[in-house]
């Protein structure tokens, strides 16, 4: 009411300095009137959904089919670029540990940092035998990148085509964009690896800094999360 105010008073007062003068019979209400449809169309407006509403949604990590297992993978890189790492892990339908590793990896982008943890984790999922795989991501741009071609002038052409000639060979491979609250125990093991010396490190046991997030993800426990309806 104060801005409505504000405006018609300077508005009024302008009509009477240059001569066309246009009284209101009731100043007072005519501002209170106005104030009133604004205040109504500006509640409409919050109460409609808007394109990007958001609603709260409890988000877990997801088990794969039985048969299956799930690597969960991610990078991290501190600065984008700067001291970067990826980290992940293979489980089975019931959440058990079958296989995890961390990379130091030194100093790049944080896609460059995710892309090198899923190329890790589908090389140990070869190597260990697993032939029916699902792969994990939190990072969208990631997930597109490995779902899509991409050209060769790009600077991430080399790894990504890394990635792609996994997808070639005799094995099942869904990739998935999942939320970070779904993939805490890769992001566990890619902050672990900012502790460990330059190199790949595989982990055959369930290291004790992120065994609370395993157990956690087995059991269910689901965490809250505002996501686009």
């Amino acid at each position: 009411m104060f801005s409505m105010a504000v405006w018609w008073a300077w508005k009024w007062r302008c009509r009477d300095v240059f001569g066309e003068r246009k009284l209101c019979r009731d100043r007072l209400k005519f501002i209170k009137d106005l104030a009133e449809e604004v205040r109504r169309a500006h509640a409409g407006t919050l109460n409609s959904s808007p394109p990007h509403a958001r609603v709260e949604r409890l988000i877990r990590w997801l088990a794969p089919n039985e048969g299956w297992v799930k690597i969960t993978t991610d990078g991290a890189s501190r600065g984008n670029p700067g001291l970067a790492a990826a980290g992940g892990a293979i489980r089975n339908a019931d959440g058990e540990w079958l296989g995890g590793f961390a990379i130091n990896i030194g100093s790049c982008s944080a896609p460059l940092a995710e892309l090198w943890g899923a190329y890790y984790g589908l090389l140990i999922a070869w190597d260990k035998g697993f032939r029916r795989v699902e792969l994990d991501l939190d990072s969208e741009l990631v997930v597109g990148f490995l779902k899509s071609e991409m050209s060769n002038a790009h600077p991430l052409a080399f790894l990504v085509r890394l990635c792609h000639g996994f997808f070639t060979r005799d094995w099942l491979v869904r990739i998935n964009h999942v939320y970070r609250e779904a993939n805490r125990l890769a992001d566990g093991l890619a902050n672990y690896a900012f502790t460990l010396p330059l190199d790949l490190h595989l982990f055959e046991t369930c290291l004790e800094a992120v065994h609370l997030i395993l157990l956690e993800d087995a059991n269910g426990i689901a965490i809250p999360r505002a996501v686009r309806m």
